[in-house]
């Protein structure tokens, strides 16, 4: 059953441009679907394996990044009460998100981290420009984000520029030291909010907030920290890595804590917080077995907590609350399949002989989980739908 469109009589590029996540989270989860395909033809035999490396490219830069483009230049004018985005900055955001998906998915993986960079350059710069003419200071939680645009910026340039010491580095920062920070800030906001029903906004002005602004600082370039550390103390590092991430999430937002409502997606949402750091616990326990342990941390952290955040935006935003508020299966299903889609991941780490058709199914019900995104809330995120203020 579809929601009634609002008919809104202003400008439908002026709210593109109050909420330009009607235009970047579609390109994102095309990306995401494209990073899987080629393990799915590879699994029925139609294809040679696909290489890993843009699998993740396209999974943590194309998808992942698009995403948090279109909430941060959605949100961050809002926190800040500063102007919204302008034409040539959706424009360009638009252009590298599309050179990025593109390159990427021809192999063109060289380019694509020109563009990748460009795009986080981009994105950091929009928001320091807000940070320069705000109307209100920002809440300490956002001091994560210096660090996440720190490590969109650097995993590219050391995967073009790799340097000797450091071999690892870029491949590290982008499959995790961007996403991590990301997590914490926007987690500061959300996690408290749709886990456990709490209201109002953080102090931004008093000497407290000032302080809490100066020490997530400090906490977010420690974390980042730990990616050149691991080139000489790799298991200090990655248990560093998991300390942090784990102290901040469970800690501080408590991701941990009992729901303030019994819906499926917020169980499913708090199990994304939760196996964000349980996945870095593997790796730091199982160091042999990163690359496999990880998909916890990618695919049911990362993957789960990114389209249900993108679920919950739209919902909010274009006229469709009561799905979010009755736990419809427009809302639940997309989170469900991504759900399945993570222990067969995992099996196929210990199953080696059915490694391809597990890794497979697991691409199946990924992609399943977005193409039911794309084809339920792209109809419903034109600027034709928008929620009452």
């Amino acid at each position: 059953m579809s929601e009634p469109s609002v008919d809104n009589s202003a400008d439908g590029l002026a709210i593109l441009l109050d909420e330009p996540f009607r235009v970047l989270f579609p390109l994102g989860f095309v990306a995401g679907v494209a990073g899987v395909v080629p393990w799915l033809v590879h699994a029925v035999g139609w294809a040679e394996q696909p290489a890993g490396l843009v699998h993740g490219l396209l999974q943590m830069q194309a998808f992942e990044l698009c995403i948090a483009g279109g909430f941060l230049m959605t949100a961050v004018p809002r926190f800040l009460e500063t102007e919204g985005t302008r034409r040539w900055e959706l424009a360009i955001s638009a252009v590298l998100a599309l050179v990025l998906l593109g390159t990427l998915v021809t192999g063109v993986w060289r380019d694509g981290q020109w563009a990748a960079l460009a795009l986080g350059l981009h994105l950091s710069i929009f928001c320091l420009r807000r940070l320069r003419t705000r109307g209100d200071d920002p809440p300490p939680f956002f001091a994560f984000l210096l660090a996440g645009f720190v490590a969109s910026v650097a995993g590219p340039a050391l995967l073009l520029f790799p340097v000797p010491e450091l071999p690892r580095v870029g491949e590290a920062m982008v499959a995790q030291g961007m996403m991590l920070p990301f997590v914490m800030a926007i987690g500061s906001h959300l996690g408290p909010r749709l886990l456990h029903g709490h209201r109002g906004f953080p102090e931004t002005t008093t000497p407290a907030a000032h302080r809490k602004l100066a020490l997530f600082t400090a906490v977010g370039f420690v974390l980042l920290g730990t990616f050149p550390l691991a080139a000489w103390y790799p298991i200090e590092a990655l248990f560093m890595r998991a300390a942090i991430v784990t102290a901040y999430l469970v800690g501080v937002i408590g991701a941990h804590r009992r729901l303030w409502q019994s819906w499926v997606h917020l169980h499913l949402l708090r199990g994304s917080f939760l196996a964000v750091c349980v996945g870095l616990w593997l790796a730091a326990l199982w160091p042999g077995r990163m690359a496999g342990v990880l998909h916890v941390t990618y695919l049911g952290g990362f993957g789960l907590m990114t389209v249900l955040i993108a679920t919950r935006v739209v919902t909010g935003h274009c006229n469709l609350e009561a799905w979010w508020d009755e736990a419809r299966p427009g809302v639940t299903v997309p989170g469900v399949l991504i759900g399945l889609a993570l222990p067969f991941r995992l099996l196929a780490e210990r199953a080696i002989e059915w490694r391809v058709e597990l890794i497979g199914v697991a691409s199946l019900f990924w992609m399943a989980a977005l193409s039911l995104w794309l084809v339920l809330y792209v109809p419903r995120i034109g600027p034709s739908h928008v929620t009452p203020d």
